[in-house]
């Protein structure tokens, strides 16, 4: 079998695939790679578009992978979102039993805010870094809008509906937490500080799952 010879050069292939393409007949599958070689980019446009890739690559992930802590001023509540703002994990201080319920809910609240402007000037920072990349990007307002009613959505979801429900939080189309109570009085002394934790964390997790939910929903109806 004859093996086709390619050239180590990226000039030498361009060339190479021209020079192929001529030996085509006549038609439009000869016309339509004319065209296609006549206008591939140069080696440095090339080069310089991996290197934007490798680095747009390097700041997604850099986004992605980082977690944003938050606590409150007592430090009785440490949380951390990720960099959706969803919630990752959820602690409190075996002190609570010394709080009211609504003491501690408002320390979640707290700590929540906390993470959220670590989360928000992390992306904001990132996206100081990558601005030159974002210029090269072709604007695309379908997004943009998406983002923008998303933010101003007066939509809320809560986790409540359950007999067996200790806490209820709530929390916006774009999943921030703007709520959170005790349903149960005296909840914070009866109750074991990590399983208490364990239901703020699944109540927060229901009402943002509820929210992602109709968020998709939201999204597949607009039109492409």
């Amino acid at each position: 079998m004859d093996r086709i010879a390619i050239p180590e050069g990226y000039e030498d292939r361009l060339a190479a695939a021209r020079a192929a393409a001529a030996q085509l007949p006549e038609g439009p599958m000869r016309d339509h790679a004319v065209r296609v070689l006549s206008e591939a980019p140069t080696r440095e446009r090339v080069a310089a578009a991996a290197e934007a890739a490798a680095r747009a690559g390097a700041i997604a992930g850099q986004l992605m992978g980082a977690g944003f802590d938050g606590t409150d001023a007592g430090r009785v509540v440490w949380l951390r979102l990720d960099y959706t703002g969803r919630l990752g994990s959820l602690a409190l201080s075996p002190t609570v039993d010394r709080m009211s319920g609504r003491a501690v809910a408002k320390a979640i609240e707290a700590a929540w805010d906390a993470a959220e402007e670590a989360r928000a000037e992390h992306v904001m920072r990132v996206e100081r870094i990558g601005a030159d990349l974002l210029a090269r990007c072709a604007p695309d307002p379908r997004s943009a809008d998406l983002r923008e009613w998303t933010a101003r959505s007066p939509e809320r979801f809560a986790s409540g509906g359950g007999e067996d429900d200790v806490c209820e939080a709530e929390v916006t189309l774009a999943g921030r937490l703007t709520a959170f109570r005790f349903t149960v009085p005296n909840i914070t002394v009866d109750t074991e500080y990590e399983q208490l934790a364990a239901e703020a964390s699944a109540a927060i997790g229901l009402a943002q799952r509820r929210a992602a939910d109709r968020l998709a929903a939201l999204v597949d109806a607009v039109p492409r």
